[in-house]
């Protein structure tokens, strides 16, 4: 692989590991997240 091409790859996973954290992103486990922060405005 392009050294560019792996250099964005890996800037991009330190960007995701610095917002998300170290945990696996599981759609279904984000949804429920943000559907208690609407329960909770209303």
């Amino acid at each position: 692989m392009k050294k560019w091409f792996e250099k964005l790859l890996k800037s991009i996973e330190d960007a995701n590991k610095k917002n998300f954290g170290e945990g696996k992103m599981d759609c279904c486990d984000l949804n429920q997240k943000e559907k208690q922060k609407m329960k909770g405005k209303k």
